[in-house]
């Protein structure tokens, strides 16, 4: 359908995952590239009995919010993962906000406004005034968890938007990491025989993830690299097969960026074994507002945005408040971050999580504290008798059934829910009301600057 002549759209208004939305031939058109108000020309992608797709082609009226793609100022021109790359950064978040709102709306039969609903900005990346939001630069150095495509001839690079054609980083800086990352100019080598590299920067520390056929050896050579890096640098290697028989995460998503987490909250499959090349293994992680540091496999997953981790705790202990006489849960607890913020309040804590390796990590740093970090399935929540509060964390699919009916079910009397996409979210909040929960609120914060995702902090109660 790619092939066919280009289609002329009115752009209306903005849809979730950075897509707009038009009107073509009777049906609805999500249209990527495109600003709600322009009018554009677009070549249609894909087609269903109700809905098409489409991809601009040329802009006849453009937005005052357009700017150069940033993309191009990134060397990885046509990249998909950075949705908003041709918007203004202080519109994106508006667009993105309407989008999200309508979600709660649709899928949630939730009135926006009754509940709060509001989108900030990280710290980091609030706009002061006279600030130009329109440069290349502008919210482009936030990830510290960066996955990396690599092209067949080595190079590492980002899918193409839509498509497992992999877009090879021309120049030093991986596009949105945080400098610290770009020290290692891994742009610069050849990774063969790898088919995804994973890197994570810490405080004075940081991992490097190969994965793929060759590795190993890759990693090997790399060890020389990030020793001349300062701070505790891991390199790890994972032999997992070539594409297309491994897809990775990233294709299986069409290049729309994944959180990293897969099924581990659930109990999920055994992953593929890492050995050790460099370094500790782990990452350090020193979150403002926290009163110890928290170490983190080099693989484990983390915040990604910067300001992410110290943001989300706060967050959650204004929610949570005062410690009283029942349990706290930590649902989908990681490595412990929400739950160790808030056993050094004073509460008692139960972390559940999928990963065997995660809680691990989440009791040793949990050492002194009343928390308990515990692997298994999230949807024992609702044996917990003594359990009134609950924090959950789930991957982006959502909480889901099961564990939402296991929440209503417990004598859980408060629930602060932390979710990673605005239709899940919204899907698990109309199941919690629906079984006597109330929305107190529910704010967005632009963790993800520049593409189509959002973080939220709901908060219920009964």
């Amino acid at each position: 359908m790619s092939d066919s002549a280009p289609v002329t759209l009115s752009i209306l208004r903005p849809a979730a995952g950075g897509e707009s939305i038009a009107h073509h031939d009777g049906r609805t058109v999500f249209v990527t590239g495109a600003i709600p108000g322009e009018t554009v020309d677009a070549v249609l992608t894909g087609a269903s009995n109700r809905v098409l797709r489409a991809t601009v082609t040329a802009v006849r009226e453009a937005s005052p919010h357009r700017v150069p793609d940033r993309r191009e100022a990134m060397g990885v021109p046509g990249a998909g993962g950075i949705e908003f790359a041709h918007v203004a950064l202080a519109h994106s978040r508006t667009l993105k906000e309407e989008a999200a709102a309508d979600q709660l709306r649709r899928i949630g039969g939730i009135d926006p406004a009754a509940v709060g609903f509001a989108l900030h900005p990280a710290p980091s990346e609030d706009l002061a005034a006279g600030v130009d939001d329109t440069t290349a630069e502008a919210g482009t150095r936030w990830r510290t968890r960066v996955q990396s495509a690599v092209a067949p001839d080595g190079r590492p690079g980002m899918l193409a938007a839509g498509s497992h054609r992999v877009v090879p980083v021309e120049g030093d800086a991986l596009p949105l990491a945080v400098p610290e990352l770009d020290a290692l100019r891994l742009t610069r080598r050849r990774f063969p025989g790898v088919t995804r590299i994973e890197l994570a920067a810490g405080t004075d520390s940081g991992a490097i993830v190969l994965r793929g056929p060759d590795a190993a050896a890759a990693a090997r050579d790399l060890v020389p690299v990030v020793q001349q890096v300062p701070g505790d640098w891991s390199v790890l290697s994972a032999a997992t097969p070539p594409a297309p028989q491994a897809r990775s995460a990233a294709q299986r998503t069409g290049g729309r960026r994944a959180r990293g987490r897969g099924g581990r909250n659930r109990g999920g499959g055994a992953a593929v074994p890492l050995t050790l090349h460099a370094g500790s293994g782990s990452v350090t992680e020193t979150v403002p507002g926290l009163g110890r540091s928290l170490r983190v496999r080099g693989a484990g997953f983390w915040q990604v945005h910067r300001d992410a981790a110290a943001l989300l705790t706060r967050a959650v202990r204004s929610a949570v408040g005062e410690p009283g006489d029942g349990l706290v849960l930590d649902l989908y607890s990681g490595a412990g971050l929400l739950g160790i913020a808030l056993a050094e309040d004073g509460h008692r804590v139960l972390g559940i999580e999928g990963s065997a390796e995660a809680v691990e990590d989440a009791r040793a740093n949990a050492h002194g504290l009343d928390a308990r970090f515990t692997a298994g399935r999230v949807e024992t929540a609702a044996l917990v008798a003594d359990a009134r509060v609950a924090v959950l964390d789930p991957p982006r699919a959502g909480a889901g059934a099961a564990v939402v009916d296991a929440l209503t079910a417990s004598a859980v009397e408060r629930i602060v829910h932390v979710a990673c996409d605005g239709a899940t979210l919204a899907r698990d909040l109309r199941r919690l009301t629906d079984g006597g929960f109330r929305i107190d609120s529910v704010v967005a914060h632009d963790l993800f600057p520049l593409t189509g995702h959002l973080e939220f902090v709901a908060v219920l109660s009964r």
